[in-house]
């Protein structure tokens, strides 16, 4: 092997053998120093600017100066010399002293294919040229362009101090080195892009493990932003959160250096760059600092939430994220600040601090804002060692006429952002994204689960909870409680005759009156449909309480105001004290329901307090009692059936069995009345059976009859879920009633599939492997957790009611209506909205793509007798806006309340 070929395989084994690309660059020049013995071999690599640098270097005893790590300026090797080292490969050798130079290109700068032989062209030597490397002391040199990705990545220059000439065989050895640096550099960037990866993927895992770890959230976000500035090398941030549809303030949270003024949120420019806006934000309400500040206000919002993958969001363009709603990240300098006019006021917020620079990270996906991240950079000054002082004005006349070292130092220099962290601070937003979008989407269904979505009012679990905490505060203190039951007189009334709209607008009314009238130490709360719990604590007498209600009264004689109606309304109250009517929840609210009666009873519009008497509802309970055990053997029960129509075919899809009890003395007795005194009695697992089985029997009856087949819906109570024998007894009326399992459809409610989350998945996991559809009940009114319902084996999420028929007028409804959609397509289930009655709610329904949909505005509950001619035609018209009228022999309008069965 030839000395030659010795240097090639040296270097190349030292390429494959080292990692650094520093070690590869000094071993190269080193050994082309000494096989070509000229005097000085350099690696010269090209900044952002255009300048170079040398990076690494050989010289062979001193004959020529050393120039290492000093920087040339960009005007050194003109355009057109630059163009023909990428697009030909060109090598420029040149002899000073002849004042020639040869020009060898390996490719054909029109088409960029290899040559195969060279292009051999000469030329004269630039007099500009010849005093530039006579300046260096170079009589003879050698470049050869360096190439990376197609682009100019460096020069190769070899001098000389005396002529020298270069063989065919160096030049095509010293290429083939080149080429070999070339394969380096590419490793090398591969590997450092490997390291960069590495270390952005420790800190999304590092993000993502607090965003779901068991700290407090305020101390989970603030180690987040912390984060993102040691991984993003900032100097300081700020993460902001908007406040929350339920109320909850705006958050901010901040590290490291600040702008001057902690309010900076208020600053509508700093809006505009941040996009406060993005959503219509005004300013109105309040916010908390985390750090104990609460001087920034911004409104709440409604808050929409559409989950989206993160996985591969790292490698992805930023176009790619644009088009896929992300919101990208923006950077700016206070110079960009000062020639805007719109936002040169904020350069005042950073005097006097050593920001410079920052990030903005909006966090937001299609449309939906929830605050921002932002990262600040301080400013630096660099010093940069010039071969030489270079004036830009006279360089195209005249070179330099020394290379020594010339320092130019530059102050207050704004640090750049790279691609990689800009897509690492766009990932570390989307992770934080979703975390608070989660953490709202559970926010509001805690929110809805414990208040009512029309008047926003505690509902009556949260009103139990409330009452038992202030007995045992009462308790404790020896004091006198209060508790009062209300029902508005007149609500039915008007709310059958002027519409359910006009009905919701007066119950809002009615709450705000009501709140009006209390102290700051009550509460009060929305039971259903027109009746009012209040908590009255701290009461030295009865007459206290009385007075309460008295003042309750004369408010709501006063006259409401309602789409230009002029509405009156009376109110009967009743009232039980603690200690003296009752010491617990229950007895407590039953005298006051007793006592509000009794007032009833007595003309209205006044109240009453408990008396021991008043057990006409007490009595009539156990009268209830005791005809329900009788009423399966007396066939007092029956089923009607409701359609659920597919809201884009218009067809029937499946219907519903709900439960009716015709009493033989009290007629129709509501299932919101018989059912929970069933669960209380023990008797809803028997009855729970007998609607199983006979629905079942239905279903064979309409088929027996010609009927296609279809799916009927069956509730399941609690206590009917949690037998362990269900499944077996479910398989038993299959078989029994020869019903296909693909036609039977289970629902259990959302809180009863919370009770035990394994028993749950366990159950529904048994009855999906037989093939019965499994549907969550009036889904968004319990506390579930996502993480437990996306394990659960579902077909259907049907939404409530309550949130269907304030959709079109409650942007919170609509908001919740809009997630639940959202989470049932995220899972893959079908989506049936309850208790639809407008054609504004169904047109609202339609337009977030909700599935099905059932309610009086297509058909009422029927009797089996009457529900086959619908059945056989399967389709209802319901794309006209003259539905009702069209479809009035389906249905009518349904009343305020509605039972689950």
């Amino acid at each position: 092997m030839s000395y030659r070929e010795q240097l090639l395989h040296q270097i190349t084994n030292r390429i494959r053998q080292s990692l650094e690309l520093s070690e590869i660059l000094n071993t190269a020049v080193q050994e082309i120093q000494v096989f070509l013995k000229v005097d000085r071999v350099k690696v010269y690599r090209f900044a952002g600017d255009g300048s170079g640098e040398v990076i690494a270097e050989s010289i062979e005893a001193n004959r020529l100066p050393s120039l290492l790590n000093l920087r040339f300026p960009a005007t050194d090797v003109p355009p057109e010399a630059r163009e023909m080292f990428v697009k030909a490969r060109q090598r420029v050798i040149v002899d000073v002293v002849a004042q020639r130079k040869t020009l060898q290109r390996l490719d054909c700068p029109n088409t960029g294919e290899n040559l195969p032989m060279q292009d051999v062209r000469y030329a004269t030597v630039d007099p500009c040229h010849v005093r530039y490397l006579t300046t260096m002391g170079v009589m003879a040199s050698l470049v050869v362009p360096i190439l990376h990705q197609r682009r100019l990545w460096g020069l190769l220059a070899i001098h000389h101090a005396t002529p020298h000439s270069f063989t065919e065989r160096e030049l095509e050895i010293v290429q083939l080195l080149v080429d070999q640096l070339s394969i380096a550099i590419a490793q090398s960037d591969l590997l450092s892009q490997a390291r960069q990866q590495a270390e952005y993927e420790a800190t999304l895992n590092r993000v993502s493990h607090l965003l779901h770890c068991p700290l407090r959230l305020t101390e989970i976000r603030q180690g987040v932003l912390e984060a993102a500035v040691e991984a993003l090398k900032g100097s300081g941030g700020r993460l902001y959160i908007i406040a929350e549809p339920t109320g909850e303030a705006a958050q901010l949270y901040s590290a490291g250096k600040q702008p001057l003024h902690s309010s900076i949120e208020t600053d509508p420019a700093w809006q505009a760059l941040t996009g406060c806006y993005a959503s219509g934000q005004s300013h109105a309400s309040g916010q908390s600092h985390a750090s104990g500040q609460s001087n920034v206000r911004l409104a709440p919002q409604t808050w929409d939430y559409r989950p989206a993958s993160v996985g591969r969001l790292f490698y992805e363009s930023y176009s790619s994220s644009e088009s896929q709603g992300c919101s990208v990240p923006r950077t700016y300098t206070l110079a960009d600040l000062r020639q805007n006019p719109d936002f040169v006021s904020l350069v005042d917020q950073f005097a006097d601090t050593k920001i410079c620079s920052f990030l903005i990270v909006p966090l937001q996906l299609h449309q939906q804002y929830v605050g921002y991240l932002c990262i600040f950079r301080d400013s630096y000054d660099v010093e940069i060692a010039w071969a030489g002082r270079h004036d830009e004005e006279v360089r195209n006349r005249m070179p330099r006429s020394s290379f020594a070292l010339w320092r130019e130092l530059k102050a207050d220099q704004a640090p750049e952002w790279s691609a990689d962290e800009m897509k690492l601070a766009q990932a570390i937003g989307l992770h934080l994204y979703m975390a608070i979008g989660q953490k709202r989407v559970e926010s509001m269904m805690r929110y809805h689960a414990s208040h009512d979505g029309l008047t926003h009012l505690p509902n009556r679990l949260l009103f139990n909870e409330q009452l038992s905490l202030a007995l045992i505060q009462a308790q404790q203190q020896d004091e006198m409680l209060g508790v009062a039951f209300l029902d508005l007189d007149r609500f039915k009334t008007i709310n059958d005759s002027l519409g359910h709209a006009v009905g919701d607008q007066l119950l809002k009314q009615v709450s705000k009156a009501l709140k009006q009238c209390l102290r700051h130490c009550d509460t009060i709360a929305r039971w259903g449909g027109d009746e009012f719990t209040l908590l009255l604590p701290h009461l030295n007498s009865a007459e206290d309480i009385t007075q309460i209600a008295q003042r309750i009264l004369e408010k709501l004689s006063l006259p409401f105001y309602t789409e230009q109606q002029e509405l009156y309304v009376t109110a009967s109250l009743g009232i039980a004290l603690y200690p003296y009517d009752g010491e617990d929840v229950e007895t407590l609210v039953k005298n006051a329901d007793a006592a509000m009666y009794q007032a009833k009873q007595r003309g209205k519009n006044n109240y009453q307090l408990y008396a021991e008497e008043m057990n006409t509802k007490a009595v009539r309970q156990l009268s209830l009692e005791s005809d329900l055990r009788r009423a399966i053997l007396h066939q007092e029960f029956s089923l009607h059936y409701q359609p659920q129509i597919n809201l884009q075919t218009g067809q029937i899809v499946g219907v519903e069995a709900l439960l009716r009890w015709q009493h033989p003395r009290f007629g129709f007795i509501s299932p919101a009345e018989f059912i929970p005194l069933a669960e209380e009695i023990g008797l809803i697992c028997t009855i729970g059976s007998w609607v199983l089985e006979t629905a079942c029997k239905q279903h064979q009856a309409w088929c027996a009859e010609g009927l296609l087949p279809i799916h009927v819906a069956v509730n399941l109570s609690a206590q009917q879920f949690q037998q362990t024998d269900l499944v077996n007894t479910i398989i038993q009326v299959l078989n029994t009633t020869r019903v296909k399992p693909e036609y039977l459809e289970l629902e259990i409610t959302e809180s009863a599939a919370m009770q035990d989350v394994n028993f749950t998945i366990a159950v529904l996991r048994q009855l999906r492997d037989i093939g019965i559809t499994i549907a969550i009940d009036d889904f968004g009114t319990g506390y579930s957790s996502l993480n437990a319902i996306k394990h659960f084996p579902l077909h259907v999420l049907k939404i409530d009611r309550s949130f269907v028929q304030d959709a079109v007028q409650d942007p919170s409804n609509a908001a919740i209506a809009k997630t639940i959609v959202a989470l049932g397509k995220g899972l893959g289930l079908n989506v049936l909205a309850e208790g639809v009655e407008t054609q504004e709610q169904l047109d609202f329904l339609r337009s977030i793509q909700c599935d099905s949909a059932q309610g009086y505005l297509f058909s009422k509950p029927l009797p089996p007798e009457e529900i086959g001619s619908l059945l056989r035609h399967k389709k209802l018209k319901c794309k006209s806006t003259r539905l009702l009228q069209s479809c009035s022999c389906l249905g009518r309008k349904a009343p305020n309340t509605k039972s689950g069965w």
